[in-house]
């Protein structure tokens, strides 16, 4: 099994609409999480800032992903691309946020998170880092906004901050094949302290929306 991991340093993004958390990711495409998190894994993370989710994405979507200018690769010169990913694969993403203060090898971490769709290993895996602005809700973080957007039209090439400081997530998008996939899905994933986390969603010739889903912040 060919997996590719790609890591990716942090430009700025342009600003987008209501109900859209970045570029190609809307809130209704939000998978269901059916298991709780350990105490110890939050710990490992920095319980305040631990947050995990994860999303269905179409392939329209993921073209709007990939033009996304955080995308900017970790090694000077490479560049993510529409390319790598195909029309006909399913393609999700599991992005999970840690405390960037925190003496964490998160780039070892990365290498031993496994992942699952109806126990099918995936084709590839593309790990990269995003930020977003934060508050304090409860004695814990929560996302506010992606950290960099372009200023409203006309000005849209003057880069802006949404805060004075970032969370720093990991996002991975994972690829399997086709016959992965069935009209009730269970997306496992089974981090480096062995927790198992399992998100789940239905597919009936296209993705069943997330009627529940509670929107965690507008990127508007």
């Amino acid at each position: 099994m060919n997996i590719k991991k790609i890591f990716f340093m942090i430009l700025p993004f342009f600003g987008c609409a209501l109900t859209i958390i970045s570029p190609g990711i809307n809130s209704n495409y939000r998978l269901n999480k059916t298991a709780s998190i350990r105490f110890q894994e939050a710990a490992f993370y920095g319980s305040a800032f631990y947050d995990q989710s994860a999303f269905f994405l179409e392939y329209e979507n993921l073209k709007e992903i990939i033009k996304d200018p955080n995308n900017a690769t970790f090694n000077k010169g490479d560049f993510l691309q529409i390319k790598q990913f195909n029309q006909n694969n399913v393609n999700l993403l599991y992005e999970f946020c840690f405390d960037k203060n925190k003496d964490i090898d998160i780039f070892e971490d990365i290498k031993y998170y496994q992942f699952k769709l109806n126990e099918n290993l995936p084709i590839s895996i593309v790990s990269y880092f995003y930020p977003y602005s934060y508050f304090y809700r409860g004695g814990f973080i929560k996302k506010n906004r992606p950290y960099y957007i372009n200023d409203l039209h006309p000005y849209n090439e003057d880069i802006l901050k949404t805060g004075n400081d970032f969370q720093m997530c990991i996002r991975n998008i994972i690829s399997f094949n086709e016959s992965s996939q069935k009209n009730k899905n269970i997306l496992e994933i089974i981090t480096p302290r062995d927790l198992t986390i399992n998100f789940t969603y239905d597919f009936d010739k296209k993705f069943v929306l997330y009627k529940n889903e509670e929107m965690e912040f507008s990127a508007k």
